[in-house]
């Protein structure tokens, strides 16, 4: 009794009890629970829990296209952007994509999303990154750090052990970093069968696996291929590496910051490799480009409040005139019934439109593009740029111009013409003069393979370069050491003096040096701390990982100057600082882009960078940043051009300047010459890029999506993950314990009853996840509900992200036994987590799930909802953000019953229901139109390769059976029906995944009150 009420304990569905009022209790009568209008009528309402739990099990269970699994449980911040990859992924009819991000978007973290997600949904285990040789430790580090995943650094010998083994052995998962370099096949692997080969090296082998495997069960889950771009020339070893891969691997992401060329095959080749079957010929790339305009121009009207419906049909039109969209389904529809200037003014129609017309898009699904004016609320600092020239001494000129000269002489001596001899050790003198006269005395050769990898060169001449050395050594006048130049070392002398100065000035700041030199690099670190300036260095192939090394850094306030050679610069993030220096210069524009690409990247706080270059006066180093940088503006402005395209001009211009002598003004005048023909093609660059942004589709309404979800929590949580484990164990674990701790709800003491531990413990060794936890001995164990997969299990607290074990097993047991929550809800959400979103009062909601197979299954939450008193019903978004809401606020709402008349509440949900009903109709009509015009799509492009084909072959067969030749019209013959039958399969395989089917199931209704 409390008061003159009596209280009665009564035990939850849940398993949980609490005391309720004696007048609010009502006999209990036997109901059906799949009878949600029959609970209604009673007034047998459930909890605000019961929501919770209804769509927890939906989220974790289920693989919903709109629920976001990845987002908030990665050690990343949060970027709309980032996830935009992800969802024309999830979406796409294809499991490939091309991110073609600038610099410093993150698309290494846009990879990292897409396999938290692919784990998520189809728990998926077999990671594959393959990436130059240079990242592959930055990629080991980036994929722990941030995404919890511990990768490997394998060569093709491990490669091929780790396919070799069978799946049931991979556990939790498995993630391999390979360089290209590394598995690439050998140039003539297609040509020479490896039987024919007498010691078949293990890059044969391992694409002898992967080639044998292409029509079985993928080895690779995923596979990410960074800078994308070396995949570009379909004649090269990388470029079979890729087709290698794709045919083993479900889903295939490309990652290249080059810019989209739509005018280039290098893009038509990668997006074959995204999406061989849309992306087959290319005669028709061309069609699809143009196809795509008038669809881009209508979207954009779309979206554009002035323009009047006239002028969107009048694309529309324009579009469905275009060859490859005359039999498209889904524009059909939008022509049959055109958008008219009422409908235009309706709340969200527009945004429908435009989403209607990217799904059209042809490229939509392959490819993204974002750039860094593109992205909200990034800063965009400004550079102050400091040259400074540097006049040499006496000594350093005569070295100077000694290696100049002996290497013309040597040029000329042997006839040789290659730029990349001739250039190397003038620069490397133009670097640092001391250095490099200590590594030529030493026999260092790092010199060679430092230019090398800047041209990004596959194999350089080592041997020519290194005779050039010694003729260079006998032939130098024997005044000129290596002490004498570090004596007279003018141009380390001023990086000491202004360093000293501004650590004085700014005693808290780090500075970022580049050099591209490793000789240089050493003897930089080495005299800046014998000059009391502390410093590290970090360059390729260190034994101990880069990201350490710049962890170090950052926290050390010590250490004020970080060394780093250029190629071990690739990848790794410094926006920690602004103040970057350039201790020499590459000649190589994109080179000077990647290196300030470093500081100016996501995550940059200061308003201004300040990047100093140093070099020396009347050089050629000096003529070429005069001439060929400052009036390109190269260090304020990405240039902006693919690199190939860049280099191909420099190493023209290095062949000129160092193949014979030149006086000063002829020099001038080819350094003129290069800096017209590069502007030519910032131009052009600038102009496809333009057009690039009409054919790609525009993704703003994925953005505004996906900063929707994380505002209001549309994903899977650490109180979700909670309830989810408390109440099976509630329900299915008697005997079980389950502690919050006082001070921290999140913090619970676990222990499973005997049967249960022993289920799960066989749940574990079935899917090789024994060691993963220790909840399955039996034995009490603190674990922390914490959705982040990079926080790890330690021995005094086991962490339970929506990855564990645990979470997969009762995920397994509930649909096992078919588990049915209480499908009726009742619940009150306090305004202020509202905000005027929505007004007061009573609504009525009601979720189903919707599944469709078809070229791409898919699953889909769909919530619809009414107020009280309002004909109206909610927007889809608003009913979602209800819905949404009330799982995660919601309190009990007891007298729910008695305050509501049940026969309003059963019309309402009636209405919702047909409302569903409807759009489910909508849906299932947009999924056919989908598939078939994808179908029909593939089907066209292989018919007119068909017409292409067989008039040529046939022309040719009649050609042999005229001539007589019976032996040449025969295998003729053989081609002509092997080519026909590979067709028709190709067409039936086509016609089988254009069928979509359907499924809906209710999982729960309610009723809310906001107050």
């Amino acid at each position: 009794m409390r008061g003159t009420r009596q209280y009665i304990q009564v035990k939850f569905s849940d398993g949980t009890t609490d005391f309720v009022s004696e007048n609010e209790l009502e006999l209990a009568s036997e109901v059906d629970l799949d009878d949600h209008y029959a609970l209604i009528r009673l007034g047998a309402y459930g909890r605000a829990a019961d929501l919770r739990r209804n769509l927890t099990y939906v989220h974790l269970a289920g693989r919903l296209a709109n629920l976001v699994y990845s987002m908030g449980i990665t050690n990343t911040d949060f970027y709309p952007h980032q996830y935009k990859p992800l969802l024309t992924l999830l979406e796409s009819p294809a499991n490939g994509i091309l991110i073609a991000d600038e610099v410093g978007l993150g698309k290494t973290i846009e990879a990292g999303l897409i396999w938290t997600e692919l784990r998520a949904r189809f728990d998926m285990r077999r990671l594959l990154v393959i990436c130059p040789a240079m990242l592959r430790e930055k990629w080991r580090d980036e994929l722990l750090r941030r995404f919890g995943i511990n990768a490997s650094i394998l060569d093709a010998q491990g490669l091929i052990n780790e396919l070799k083994k069978p799946r049931t052995a991979t556990g939790e998962g498995q993630a391999w970093v390979v360089s290209y370099q590394s598995v690439r096949p050998p140039k003539d692997w297609k040509a020479t069968k490896t039987a024919d080969v007498r010691k078949p090296t293990a890059r044969r082998l391992l694409a002898d696996i992967i080639d044998e495997n292409a029509d079985n069960e993928p080895l690779i889950d995923m596979a990410i291929f960074d800078e994308a771009h070396y995949m570009r020339n379909r004649e090269s070893a990388s470029y079979t590496l890729g087709e290698l891969v794709r045919d083993t691997s479900d889903y295939l992401v490309l990652l290249s910051a080059t810019p989209i060329n739509l005018r280039n095959d290098d893009l038509f080749n990668l997006l074959t490799l995204t999406d061989p079957e849309h992306f087959r010929y290319p005669h028709d790339f061309a069609q699809m480009l143009e196809a795509n305009r008038p669809l881009v121009q209508a979207r954009d009207l779309a979206l554009d409040s002035t323009a009047n419906a006239a002028r969107i049909v009048a694309r529309l039109k324009e579009a469905a005139e275009q060859p490859l969209l005359e039999n498209s389904l889904q524009l059909r529809s939008l022509v049959d019934e055109p958008p008219t200037d009422a409908r235009l003014r309706e709340k969200g129609y527009r945004a429908q439109l435009a989403e209607s017309l990217e799904r059209i898009n042809l490229m939509g699904h392959a490819v993204t593009r974002t750039r860094k004016r593109d992205v909200l609320g990034m800063k965009r600092p400004q550079r102050a740029i400091q040259r400074e020239c540097v006049a040499m001494t006496d000594l350093e000129r005569e070295f100077y111009q000694a290696v100049t000269d002996l290497t013309r002489d040597y040029a000329w001596q042997r006839d040789i013409s290659d730029g990349f001899l001739l250039t190397t050790p003038q620069r490397q003198v133009c670097s640092c003069p001391a250095a490099t006269a200590r590594a030529w005395m030493s026999g260092d050769t790092s010199w060679i393979d430092d230019i090398a990898d800047e041209l990004e060169l596959e194999d350089a001449e080592p041997d020519l370069s290194i005779s050039l050395k010694e003729f260079l050594q006998a032939r130098l006048p024997r005044k000129i050491t290596a002490d004498e130049l570090e004596r007279n070392d003018s141009k380390f002398e001023r990086l000491r003096d202004v360093l000293t100065a501004f650590m004085e000035q700014q005693p808290m700041e780090k500075v970022v040096l580049f050099t591209a030199f490793r000789a240089t690099a050493l003897y930089l670190v080495d005299r800046l701390n014998r000059a009391r300036i502390e410093s590290t260095l970090i360059w390729g192939n260190m034994s101990r990982p880069k990201q350490e090394v710049i962890d170090d850094f950052r926290e050390d306030k010590k250490l004020k100057v970080l060394v780093s050679t250029e190629v071990a610069a690739e990848g790794v993030d410094l926006q920690f600082c602004h103040v970057l220096v350039n201790y020499d210069l590459p000649w190589n524009p994109m080179r000077v882009e990647q290196r300030i690409g470093r500081i100016d990247r996501l995550g940059q706080e200061s308003d201004l960078l300040h990047i100093w270059n140093l070099y020396f006066k009347d050089t050629i180093d000096d003529r070429i940043v005069a001439r060929l940088m400052n009036r390109l503006r190269i260090f304020e402005e990405a240039l902006g051009e693919p690199e190939p395209v860049v280099g191909a001009t420099i190493s023209k211009l290095e062949a000129e300047l160092l193949t014979r002598p030149l006086t000063v003004d002829e020099e001038n005048l080819r350094i003129e010459q290069a800096a017209q023909a590069l502007e030519n093609l910032r131009q052009v660059q600038n102009q496809l890029e333009q057009n690039a942004a009409q054919m790609i589709a525009h993704g703003g309404l994925l953005l505004e999506k996906i900063t929707a979800a994380q505002e209001f929590s549309r994903r899977v949580t650490e109180a979700d993950l909670m309830v989810y484990v408390r109440d099976f164990l509630n329900t299915h674990a008697p005997g079980h314990r389950f502690e919050q701790h006082p001070n921290d709800p999140l913090l619970i003491n676990i222990q499973l009853p005997p049967g249960v531990a022993g289920q799960f413990d066989d749940f574990l060794r079935k899917r090789q996840l024994l060691g993963q936890t220790l909840l399955a001995s039996g034995s009490t164990r603190s674990c922390r509900f914490l959705n982040k997969v990079s926080s790890k299990t330690n021995r005094a607290v086991e962490v339970i992200n929506q990855f564990h074990p645990l979470v997969r097993f009762v995920s397994e047991r509930l649909r096992e036994v078919g588990e049915h929550f209480y499908p009726v809800i009742s619940l009150r959400l306090e305004l202020k987590f509202v905000g005027n979103m929505l007004q007061p009062g009573e609504y009525v909601f009601c979720v189903k799930r919707w599944c469709f197979e078809g070229i791409k299954s898919e699953e889909l939450l769909f919530s619809a909802a009414m107020r009280v008193g309002d004909p109206r019903l909610l927007s889809e978004d608003d009913a979602d953000l209800l819905v949404n809401l009330a799982r995660m606020h919601g309190e009990d709402w007891l007298s729910a019953a008695a305050e509501l008349d049940g026969a309003r509440v059963e019309a309402i949900l009636d209405q919702l229901e047909a409302q569903l009903d409807e759009l489910f109709s909508g849906v299932i009509e947009r999924k056919a139109n989908e598939n078939s015009d994808r179908a029909r799509f593939q089907i066209d492009s292989l018919e007119k390769h068909m017409e292409r084909k067989l008039p040529g072959l046939r022309e040719q067969l009649h050609r042999y059976l005229d001539q007589g030749k019976k032996g040449p019209a025969n295998m003729t013959q053989g081609k002509i029906n092997k080519f026909e039958s590979k067709c028709a399969a190709q067409r039936e395989r086509i016609k089988l995944r254009e069928q979509v089917k359907s499924m809906k199931n209710f999982v729960c209704a309610g009723v809310a009150r906001l107050a």
